[in-house]
């Protein structure tokens, strides 16, 4: 058996995988990786639930607010990075803790990940042109009518993910990996948080207050000039473009981003019951 281990500290939204993973973190002489696919944009912050300036110096965090929202990021860039990074880390450390909530990310890293084809500009402006003009229904029908699997797996609300569904599902070719293999052995450990549902809401409401104190609307109206950017196709900031426009009230605003957090924590813990777990039995 190796005398290395890697720690999956796992979850939903608010379940307390930051404070839970700087402990541990703590008790294994370990740095912490971060997996989630918002953190790693330098221009988000609050609305994201970015660690504090104080937890982020109490341990060593790797892959927080290292790459730009303008800059094209995804599951197989993450598996790439955090790879080379524990191959690295590896190297004088027998622990190593990861933590994120964003599933793909930490199942590309362990299991690897099968590329996707780059986007197709030309495909990508008849799409948005057909968006422009029929409305999503279109490419709900389209991206149906190409591949069944892909239908099932994308977000049918999401405009910009089903545009992507639909170029993945129309490639011919497919880029080679370049993702690196794992240069040591290591065990791997689960540590998938949980909270009674009802706890877990009131956390989340709260989470979103406090979010609101600390200026997630001025954070977000600076942002606005970005919203077609994927990275802000995102709760906590997506919310906010209609208000802006006048169209919402302030209240509904922020009653949407709650019910929408809660919504992505219960996909979430579906998600890592249905993928992580299984792994730990």
């Amino acid at each position: 058996m190796s005398d290395k281990k890697l720690t999956i500290v796992a979850g939903p939204t608010a379940v307390g995988k930051t404070a839970f993973s700087i402990e541990l973190a703590k008790k294994l002489d370990s740095p912490i990786i971060s997996a989630d696919s918002r953190q790693v944009f330098q221009e988000l912050n609050i609305g994201v639930a970015r660690p504090s300036e104080e937890q982020l110096a109490e341990v060593k965090h790797f892959l927080i607010a290292h790459t730009s929202i303008h800059h094209a990021y995804n599951a197989g860039v993450y598996a790439k990075e955090a790879r080379l990074l524990i191959n690295k880390l590896f190297e004088t450390h027998n622990n190593l803790v990861v933590c994120g909530g964003t599933g793909m990310y930490i199942k590309a890293l362990l299991n690897g990940f099968d590329p996707l084809p780059p986007s197709n500009d030309k495909l990508r402006m008849e799409l948005e042109a057909k968006y422009a003009e029929l409305g999503i229904g279109f490419l709900q029908e389209k991206l149906k009518s190409i591949s069944l699997d892909l239908y099932k797996k994308t977000e049918l609300s999401n405009p910009q993910r089903l545009i992507r569904a639909i170029e993945i599902g129309s490639a011919i070719e497919v880029p080679k990996s370049d993702i690196p293999d794992f240069t040591h052995e290591f065990e791997t450990e689960y540590k998938v948080l949980n909270l009674e549902r009802s706890e877990l809401y009131d956390r989340i409401n709260r989470r979103v207050d406090e979010m609101l104190e600390m200026g997630l609307e001025e954070e977000a109206k600076n942002l606005e000039k970005f919203q077609e950017l994927n990275a802000l196709q995102t709760v906590g900031y997506s919310e906010w473009w209609p208000y802006f426009r006048g169209e919402n009230k302030i209240e509904y605003t922020i009653d949407k981003i709650k019910q929408h957090s809660r919504n992505y924590a219960k996909r979430q813990e579906t998600w890592f019951k249905h993928q992580l777990t299984k792994q730990t039995d």
